[in-house]
């Protein structure tokens, strides 16, 4: 009976060493998955540590905020996104009090101070390059030494995975109280399409998904499996033709492929999204001549356009159209884009 005894012990205390060796290995593998993820993956945290209360916290609600009207940077954010996944690179991204990613501006202008406020995506609020790489900065840069006895200001009002609809509105909630001369719209196939993106449909971060990127990524894939499977292949389903069609030397597979893409940039070739293109324009026209500003619709490409054959610029020619109707001055970037 003692005997007996003795072996139940042994055999307990060995299932208990190999619990704790279990969760010892378990505990290794998830330290050693979260310094992997903070190398690879992007995300992002403030600028400093003391910031976070001596925690390295990460939530992209540091820098984004979603509101009734879209995406809006925070004002006063200070942060970095590590490995952004575009450029790989650690960007430093700092927004005024105005949620743009600028200096901050005085209300009042110099006297002879021209002012330009730039609108658009991603790809004007270039949150992947450092602010002084941007074109917004460079376009300042080149009309500054161009115009040397006048001040030339170039604001960015840009941020990633917004419409022609939701520029306008940050135009008319921040922008115009800056009094701008020059409103430059930048122009991407999508933008009459409804803002979408994963980033805002994934719920309120706790403790933990804040903290560990290995919790964050988990819960991420789960959401985003859920999330392509209801509507992500309607959204994506092209990616998979560009290496299956011919598109840049056959005109009509580049049409198919457009047509594939109705949900993306493709919407550009659908004639009915100009009917809503054209009733935004419509819009900042109001508001120009209420405010008494010019503007600058700039046209910016697909890379399938620029990398084709042959020319296909029907949405460039549609908004080209619309500029002139409106009177607004009209640049395409397509020809320059194709010739370098």
């Amino acid at each position: 009976m003692k005997h007996s005894s003795t072996k139940k012990t042994v055999r307990i205390r060995f299932l208990i060493l190999r619990l704790v060796i279990t969760l010892l290995c378990l505990g290794a593998v998830l330290v050693l998955a979260e310094f992997y993820l903070r190398r690879e993956v992007s995300y992002i945290v403030r600028k400093t540590i003391k910031d976070s209360g001596g925690l390295i916290e990460q939530n992209p609600e540091f820098l984004v905020d979603y509101t009734g009207g879209g995406r809006r940077y925070v004002p006063g954010a200070h942060v970095v996104i590590k490995n952004h996944f575009t450029s790989h690179k650690d960007v430093e991204m700092k927004i005024n009090s105005l949620g743009f990613r600028d200096d901050e501006i005085p209300l009042e202008k110099q006297q002879s101070e021209l002012r330009i406020l730039a609108l658009g995506d991603s790809i004007t609020a270039a949150d992947y390059l450092p602010r002084e790489e941007s074109f917004v900065e460079r376009a300042e840069a080149y009309l500054q030494e161009t115009l040397p006895d006048r001040k030339v200001s170039v604001i960015n009002a840009g941020i990633g995975n917004i419409g022609t609809e939701e520029a306008i509105a940050i135009l008319q909630e921040r922008g115009l109280s800056l009094k701008p001369d020059i409103v430059m719209l930048n122009f991407y196939l999508n933008d009459s399409r409804p803002p979408w993106g994963f980033a805002g449909e994934i719920g309120d971060r706790g403790w933990l998904r804040r903290h560990s990127l290995v919790a964050e990524q988990l819960y991420r894939r789960i959401k985003e499996y859920d999330w392509y499977k209801d509507q992500g292949e309607k959204r994506f389903g092209w990616r998979s033709l560009t290496g299956e069609l011919n598109w840049s030397s056959d005109r009509e597979a580049f049409l198919k492929l457009a047509g594939s893409a109705e949900f993306d940039w493709g919407t550009a070739w659908q004639a009915e999204s100009w009917v809503k293109t054209r009733g935004e324009l419509l819009h900042l026209k109001e508001l120009a001549l209420r405010h008494k500003f010019e503007v600058l619709i700039v046209a910016l490409p697909v890379s399938f356009q620029v990398y084709a054959d042959f020319v296909e610029d029907y949405p460039q020619r549609e908004l080209q159209r619309i500029s002139a109707e409106l009177g607004f001055s009209f640049l395409n970037l397509l020809p320059a884009l194709r010739e370098h």
